[in-house]
This record gives structure tokens, sequence and C-alpha cells, in this order.
């Protein structure tokens, strides 16, 4: 019998959403609007935390949605609006990617609190550095809940939580994968005076689709790298 990605997605939504402690590799805490609240990173390959994205994450964008058009129906200028929102991702699917991206080079990562998801991460590995020797990981996917970004409907629920993640998975990939302290991927546009201020080297030979290609190599690993290519 052959199951369809609407089977699985239906079969867990009829799942209780009970995130499971297994795969847990690190705990913290975080700074949210009603206080400090325990966090935990989630790795691997976990349908039912894709699809809670998939669920909670779609329900807020699209309640942000509405009341952007409740805006302007009251005559107010939504293009500023519409232009400072995060929204670029709202297309994707982390059930569909979920199922699509398996095998040992992909590894997943979760950010949860509160029983949600609070942030994701894809990434691809060993992935060859464009600034020095040595392998480092490359960023397929990476994403805040819509509720953890500014937006004209509230005020963010946790402030960060993105970063956190990404130096969680930074620690993963050089003391759990050996690779070289550094990452690289394509930015939406959005997303692109982040990895600037965090100093995020362009390389617009790589640039595809109208994204922007970066890296980053923290400094004393790319000395080493190319100090053991010229002996």
């Amino acid at each position: 019998m052959t199951f369809t990605i609407d089977d699985i997605r239906r079969a867990l939504d009829a799942t209780p959403p009970i995130i499971s402690p297994g795969g847990i590799i690190s705990r913290g805490t975080l700074a949210g609007q009603c206080g400090a609240v325990d966090y935990t990173i989630h790795l691997g390959w976990d349908l039912l935390i894709a699809n809670l994205c998939d669920r909670t994450w779609g329900a807020f964008n699209i309640t942000l949605l509405r009341y952007i058009r409740k805006l302007e129906a009251q005559g107010i200028d939504i293009d500023p609006i519409l232009e400072s929102a995060q929204l670029e991702d709202n297309h994707w699917r982390w059930l569909d990617k979920t199922l699509h991206y398996r095998g040992n080079c992909y590894t997943w990562f979760f950010l949860v609190a509160e029983n949600y998801p609070q942030a994701a991460c894809l990434v691809y590995h060993p992935k060859a550095s464009v600034v020095g020797a040595g392998d480092i990981f490359y960023i397929e996917y990476i994403a805040a809940a819509p509720w953890n970004r500014e937006n004209v409907l509230a005020e963010r629920v946790f402030k960060g939580v993105g970063p956190k993640l990404l130096d969680h998975v930074i620690c993963y990939a050089k003391d759990d994968l050996k690779l070289q302290a550094g990452f690289s991927l394509h930015s939406l546009p959005k997303a692109v005076a982040f990895y600037e201020k965090i100093g995020m080297k362009a390389f617009p030979q790589y640039d595809k689709e109208g994204l922007r290609f970066f890296e980053w190599v923290d400094s004393e690993s790319q000395a080493k790298g190319q100090s053991n290519a010229n002996p």
C-alpha cells in the first residue's frame, strides 16, 4: 500500500501533538513575554515536529495575512507592512521537506519550547568551503516560528531563537560531525542584512535564483586549514 504526503499529514493531525523527549541534545532557557521559559534542541528526522511547524506556523501566518487585509480594508497603506513582513518562507512545507531530505548527509534540528517548535533548521554536510581548506556545512533551510518575528499582529513571543538554534548547530557540526567551524547558505532577500550583520561574506559567483550566497568560517579554523594545506 502506498501512502501519499496527504495521508501522512492526516495521520499526524490525528495524533496528539506531544513531542517526544527522544533526540534531545541540549537544554536551556529563553527570555519570553512572561519570563524565562525552558527550551530543548531536538536532533534528527521527526515527522511530528515538522507537521507541527506546518500546522502552527501556517495558522499564525493565515491570521496575520487576514489582519493585514483588514487594515487594507480600513484604508491603511499596507505596502510598508508587507515590505517589512517576513513572509518569504510562508510557502515552505516542513513535512514535505522532511520526507524529501533524508540520508546521512542531511541533519535536522528543532528548537522546542512550550511543546511547540519555535525554530527549525536543516543542514547538508560535508560541504567544501569556498573560503579556505576543509569542510563545513550548508544550511538548506532555517526559520523561526512567525510569532517570534517582528509583525504587526503581536509582540514577538521569544527573541533570538534563530541565532540560538544556529549556535547549537555550529557546535554540533564542529564537535560531533568533526567539521570546520563554519557554514554557508543561500539567503532569502529579507535575511541578507542579518547575515551581513553577523559577519558572513558574500560570494556573488555562487548566487542562484535570486538568492545571495554567503559563507562564514571561523578565522582560527580558516588559518589552521590553510596552514595544513601549505606545510
